[in-house]
């Protein structure tokens, strides 16, 4: 896990590359805090440079391995990779990246991880391939000399890296099928650059921030962040999950290509099993997918709030743990949506160490900037907090690796509005009877199942709160945005996954997920979000069967039935990562309306936003995105 970051450039001298580059790989510092690598070449040959390395390298032998201080480069190049290291897998020397391959002119820099690197080394070698690291990064190169581009498609895992292949004059670059890993970058008449996070072509002075004022009213009205390739700072854009980019060194063109998107893989090719057949398969696909995310030469710990999911993944850990491993839990005593007891009740069953964090609003206040820059974006509630300070507290108890359950009510449909797309199935299909009996069993689950269904129609039909926004901001600024219902719902669980995956939530997710996580030198390994296998399967039968008798995520409730404790198994609300936000804003109201007016927005109605119910959670979540808002801008622009 790392950060990685290039720039070509397109017309000589344009740019000081090797200040650049440095300045490139300086913004992405917590990424990498273990080791710092560089690559600059000209037409005529690539050279590996260290910066502030001040000891001697002592593999010379290895191709890749600096001699030479950056300082002396020469002006003649062209191109510059920069790579910053978290030691995960092979902590010595030959882990250094950027890495040579061994055969050819072949250099990667690569942030990630690919689970399955031990079989596909094995595959490699029997074709003759030849190892001189213990590396899944060398693994990559040599799948890239022997498959090309569709190596890709043998990975399994999470990925964003970019291959500079001077013998064909191309750089290739790809991201894992869901985006776990970032890849951002700048094409313009000058040069065309990437990075792992969009803070750093704004910090290195390649570009200067502005606002692209699209991706602000996806924020302000309809809740999206990152929602297209061209996003919330202009001129950067992001390589889409599943996606394979090539830049053309002597054109300076480019193409992409998804070589992976869910919906080519919906089938009903399992749909023939049985109850328990199918079961037992995602068991055995699940304890897989975990099995291989162990594999690390540093600790591994685990993200565990009391859910199903934490505790599938805490359980299933422990399994093949020879130690006892350390959780971390994110606790907020005295609230009624506190999940500590259902967390201690998975550590005692494995005899975890468990590590607990409380955040507060006094904490939030004081880490907001922080929070902020980590993001690169504005966030849209506090939820980000009790994630990031779940990762703050691994990185103080020596934890580099942890796994999360993210992706998992995407998978196994995990929220309310899973039963909807299951009730508009049965419905969409004359079968009335069936519906209601659907509806009715799932009130152990939903409180009100048939008003909530009722509303939720409603809702469809009508945005409510669309109204609000006229108290907040000018007519003529609302009247440019195009306002997205959210209520946005399928006559099939899994084509309302496919959208939760992609067009909504999970994308947002994970985005958080990298970043929380990455600030604070920690790799997250998210399973439920970037294992193939997993994930393929669980699109290869009738959603319908993922929700039973009323209990959502039924399938991976019942894989871990011997392994979960009865508190666990037995309970059927929904949480999440869930903080006070309401009482906190109510809290510093006079704040945020300070801060607000300060920011001198020109699209804010200043007039009537001092009549914004305290009382209404819609009304204080906008306060809120316009408070985070310009501590964004102050930090950025």
């Amino acid at each position: 896990m790392c950060g990685i970051a290039g720039i070509i450039l397109k017309k000589q001298n344009t740019i000081d590359l090797s200040q650049s580059i440095i300045l490139l790989s300086d913004a992405l510092n917590h990424r990498g805090p273990d080791g710092e690598g560089f690559i600059l070449s000209s037409k005529n040959e690539t050279v590996p440079f260290f910066n502030k390395s001040i000891k001697d390298f002592l593999r010379p032998d290895l191709n890749y391995i600096p001699q030479s201080h950056i300082s002396k480069a020469t002006n003649h190049n062209f191109l510059a990779f920069a790579h910053r290291r978290l030691s995960i897998i092979d902590l010595t020397e030959a882990g250094h990246q950027p890495m040579k391959s061994s055969i050819g002119d072949v250099w990667i820099t690569f942030n990630g991880e690919i689970y399955n690197y031990i079989e596909l080394k094995a595959d490699l070698k029997k074709l003759g391939y030849v190892f001189v690291s213990e590396t899944d990064t060398e693994v990559v190169l040599n799948a890239y000399k022997q498959w090309g581009h569709k190596c890709v498609e043998k990975f399994n895992g999470m990925w964003a890296f970019c291959i500079y292949d001077a013998d064909k004059k191309t750089c290739f670059a790809s991201r894992d099928r869901f985006g776990v890993k970032p890849f951002y970058y700048i094409n313009n008449p000058h040069f065309f650059s990437f990075a792992s996070e969009q803070k750093a072509f704004i910090k290195s002075g390649l570009i200067k921030a502005k606002i692209n004022t699209e991706a602000l009213q996806n924020y302000l009205f309809n809740d999206l962040l990152e929602s297209n390739t061209e996003n919330f700072f202009d001129e950067i854009i992001e390589l889409w999950p599943g996606t394979n980019l090539f830049y053309d060194i002597s054109s300076c063109k480019i193409i992409t290509e998804s070589y992976y998107h869910l919906s080519q893989h919906v089938n009903l090719k399992n749909d023939y099993l049985n109850e328990n057949e199918l079961i037992e398969k995602i068991s055995f696909v699940f304890e897989n997918a975990v099995k291989i995310r162990l594999r690390s030469d540093v600790e591994v710990g685990t993200c565990l709030s009391g859910g199903i999911d934490s505790s599938a993944l805490a359980l299933t850990i422990a399994q093949f743990s020879k130690q006892p491993i350390s959780c971390f839990t994110s606790v907020f005593k005295n609230e009624k949506f506190n999940e500590e007891y259902f967390a201690d009740c998975v550590v005692k069953k494995i005899n975890a160490k468990h590590y607990k964090t409380e955040p507060s609003l006094n904490g939030f206040l004081d880490d907001l900037d922080s929070l902020i820059y980590s993001q690169d974006v504005p966030i849209w509630d506090t939820s980000t907090y009790a994630q990031f300070k779940v990762m703050e507290l691994a990185k103080q108890n020596n934890i580099k690796v942890v796994l999360d359950g993210q992706g998992a009510d995407e998978l196994f449909a995990g929220y309310h509005h899973h039963f909807l797309a299951k009730w508009n199935d049965f419905f969409s299909k004359g079968l009335f009877i069936s519906g209601i009996n659907e509806i009715l069993n799932s009130r152990k689950t939903i409180t009100n199942p048939f008003q909530f269904y009722c509303k939720e129609k409603l809702k469809q039909n009508y945005y409510f709160n669309k109204n609000n926004f006229s108290i907040f901001f000018n007519d003529s600024f609302i009247n440019k945005s195009q306002i997205k219902n959210p209520s946005v719902y399928f006559n099939d669980i899994n084509q309302q996954l496919l959208s939760d995956i992609y067009q909504t939530r999970l994308k947002s997710f994970l985005k958080c997920e990298d970043r929380c996580s990455m600030f604070h030198s920690v790799e997250s390994r998210t399973p439920f979000s970037d294992d193939v296998d997993l994930i393929n399967l669980m699109f290869s039968f009738n959603g319908n069967k993922k929700i039973k008798n009323g209990v959502s995520k039924f399938l991976l409730r019942e894989a871990l039935k011997s392994k979960l404790p009865g508190e666990i198994y037995y309970r059927y609300d929904k949480k999440g990562f869930e903080t006070p936000m309401q009482s906190w804003m109510q809290t510093i109201r006079p704040q945020l309306l300070s801060e607000i007016k300060s920011a001198d927005f020109e699209f804010v109605n200043y007039n009537k936003i001092q009549n914004a119910d305290p009382n209404n959670s819609f009304h204080n979540k906008l306060l809120f995105k316009l408070f985070v808002l310009n501590r964004w801008q102050k930090m950025f622009l």
